[in-house]
């Protein structure tokens, strides 16, 4: 049967490169060719089954696999399998997006994607993918190019000015405060003009809390100068927002962004 199983690969291959996913199966979508050669369905599928018992196809999770190379490496990285199952748009971002543009040295195993609609997460090569809801219009701000009905040739992971936004507005991209500042700071270091596009970002993300945190932060490490744009962002309502949104309430209040200091600003001091 191994001549079979040969040809039902071929034609995976075939049916993946066509479909510009090379090296990526959607079962589903593919094994229509193969069909022809095997005879029927089922048989196609057993022979998928052998394929996978002997290494030459990677299960990801149902209707998912990845295709080896011909010298059996596996060359398919995550990023590549979230641009073939994620609707669009798409936005990869938290921890992961500030690895990929090198705001961090730390490595992050889970990879934060935004979505329209439900999808279900998978494991790949011991590192998790979930998906998050959210409205259509907050899916915004990747690197290689803007609007839903855009599909990019690159996986879409966020702007680093968009990165640090979603990270200091909520804790549920897996990023500490410290990890977040740190990346404020390397990013307008590394380009004068980061500051420029980080205020259009907390712009167009509209909402108060996050530019009170962003504000306070800009303020902070670079000046006051610097952070007055920000300041007609903040709204109008008096209670102060925490700085780190999984901190305290214990801490001072700044009177001029109406944020309760509940961690240290200093990058070499933040606390986590």
């Amino acid at each position: 049967m191994a001549p079979l199983d040969d040809r039902v690969l071929v034609e995976l291959n075939r049916a993946a490169i066509t479909a510009a996913r090379p090296g990526i199966t959607v079962p589903s979508l593919d094994l229509a060719l193969a069909d022809e050669f095997t005879g029927s369905r089922e048989r196609t599928r057993q022979a998928l089954r052998r394929l996978e018992l002997s290494g030459r196809l990677i299960s990801v999770r149902r209707d998912l696999a990845v295709i080896p190379d011909a010298t059996g490496r596996i060359t398919i990285d995550l990023p590549d399998l979230i641009q073939v199952v994620a609707p669009q748009p798409y936005l990869i971002t938290g921890g992961k997006a500030l690895q990929h543009h090198d705001l961090t040295d730390q490595h992050f195993f889970s990879t934060k994607v935004l979505v329209p609609r439900h999808i279900t997460g998978f494991q790949y090569r011991g590192e998790q993918v979930e998906f998050s809801v959210a409205r259509r219009d907050r899916i915004w701000g990747w690197q290689n190019g803007e609007g839903p009905e855009l599909r990019t040739p690159e996986p879409q992971f966020a702007t680093p000015e968009r990165a640090i936004v979603d990270v200091l507005s909520h804790s549920r991209y897996g990023v500490s405060f410290s990890q977040a500042v740190t990346a404020l700071k390397t990013a307008a270091e590394r380009d004068t003009q980061f500051l420029t596009s980080l205020l259009a970002c907390v712009r167009q993300f509209g909402e108060a809390a996050t530019a009170r945190r962003v504000g306070l932060l800009v303020d902070r490490l670079f000046g006051s100068e610097s952070a007055k744009p920000f300041r007609e962002l903040i709204g109008t309502w008096r209670s102060p927002v925490l700085l780190r949104t999984t901190g305290t309430n214990d801490g001072p209040v700044d009177a001029t962004w109406h944020v309760v200091i509940n961690a240290n600003v200093v990058p070499e001091e933040v606390t986590v």
